[in-house]
């Protein structure tokens, strides 16, 4: 690659060596090849750095970032990717997820042939081990409403799905670093509420890695008190955001509705 990259790739992690190293592989296997990928350590201490600088040495389109702020978290870590990062468009990888070849590839082109898209949304299948291991996908993503399906919590895309235009992204103020969980859902819900212009394609271009790992923030949501608390506070703010950009239908509401009473069933599940 000459010049600036053409996409953003930017990765925050924090002591998932093994996974990462899949991550990256499927980054450098891109069909597509103007890109950058900025890796954004949140604090490992697993070999991380050095790994990276090993790749970095041999590679200069990937780049190592460290958190070096008080406040830690995913959040911070894409923050400080949309911060340094140089292109124009910008796909968040999630550091045990993989890309498939063509990926990166098939975003730009959607994204350069229309111009006017602030993101678009890509499909994705899941897999425990191996991709293909598990014969469904992440969400079947029919029509309807995206937006009531965030407020629902039933996510018609992971944080892995869309790619966007780093214009739009600081429009809406990017992520929320003050969030413990639901940062991808608040972030979504931000960007579906300032009416972009997006669209939603059926090919399935990366895969969600599926685990159950106690120390993910999508299984502390609802088993870790302090979680489910901030979880309550996420829900006020959605509240907020819909309400104050005149899309609160009853059906939204109702939604919201049931997000209070999914944080009650945590709560009494937790004895508390």
């Amino acid at each position: 690659m000459t010049g600036l990259p053409v996409v953003s790739v930017i990765t925050p992690t924090r002591n998932r060596l093994k996974l990462l190293c899949e991550t990256m592989d499927s980054v450098a296997a891109q069909s597509f090849d103007a890109w950058e990928y900025l890796v954004v350590d949140d604090g490992s201490a697993d070999g991380t750095a050095e790994e990276v600088a090993l790749r970095a040495k041999s590679d200069p389109r990937i780049r190592y970032l460290q958190r070096t702020a008080d406040i830690s978290g995913a959040n911070v870590c894409r923050n400080i990717g949309i911060l340094q990062c140089r292109a124009d468009l910008i796909v968040f990888l999630d550091s045990d997820d993989l890309l498939r070849p063509r990926c990166l590839e098939r975003r730009v082109e959607i994204m350069h042939r229309n111009s006017i898209l602030d993101f678009a949304v890509f499909r994705a299948g899941v897999f425990v081990k191996s991709v293909g291991d598990l014969p469904r996908l992440y969400h079947p993503q029919s029509p309807g409403d995206n937006l009531l399906r965030f407020l629902a919590h039933e996510c018609p895309w992971q944080t892995s799905g869309p790619i966007w235009r780093r214009r739009f992204l600081n429009e809406i103020g990017c992520f929320d670093e003050m969030l413990l969980s639901m940062q991808d859902l608040e972030l979504h819900v931000r960007a579906l509420s300032a009416r972009p212009k997006y669209v939603c394609f059926p090919e399935v271009d990366h895969d969600i890695r599926w685990q159950e790992d106690a120390t993910k923030t999508s299984v502390r949501h609802y088993k870790d008190p302090a979680y489910i608390e901030a979880a309550e506070k996420v829900q006020a703010k959605l509240f907020d955001t819909v309400t104050s950009s005149g899309l609160l239908t009853w059906s939204r509401q109702r939604a919201l509705l049931g997000l209070s009473f999914g944080a009650a069933e945590c709560w009494v599940r937790s004895r508390r």
